[in-house]
């Protein structure tokens, strides 16, 4: 079992949670509402510093009615969205959740994001243990 220690950390303007020495997200993150849109992503980078693997098997956030973790994958010849229950982050791994990728889908947002505000999320492993992170919302133009 790991721990995660969280300390806040203002990096480029931005807020970003990191956590010693196990786990430590950054870059955290998401774009502003699309008018007409009840949906949203997140995206942040997560580096696992341990020896043993780390199983990322959800969030969640009290501004959307649900979240998950999803990828962008190519099937077909078409860029198509697919939910991941369980993402496994190996020792001294990074993985950049972006767009285009990984990233955290908000379905039922409960009101618009604006450029400038922030909205907090839980993300979960499997081991029961949990990091809370602030993404910032950035324009889209």
């Amino acid at each position: 079992m790991w721990r995660i220690l969280l300390a806040l950390v203002f990096l480029g303007g931005g807020i970003n949670l990191v956590a010693a020495a196990e786990v430590e997200i950054s870059n955290v993150w998401m774009k502003e509402s699309i008018p007409g849109t009840e949906n949203g992503a997140a995206y942040f980078t997560i580096s696992n510093s341990s020896a043993a693997p780390v199983v990322l098997i959800g969030a969640n956030t009290d501004a959307a009615r649900a979240t998950e973790v999803h990828q962008h994958v190519m099937r077909d010849g078409m860029m198509r969205m697919r939910r991941v229950p369980e993402l496994v982050i190996e020792p001294n791994q990074t993985l950049v959740f972006q767009p285009g990728g990984y990233h955290l889908m908000l379905f039922g947002v409960k009101k618009a994001f604006k450029p400038g505000e922030t909205v907090d999320f839980v993300l979960e492993f499997n081991d029961g243990d949990t990091a809370t992170m602030t993404a910032v919302v950035k324009t889209i133009r």
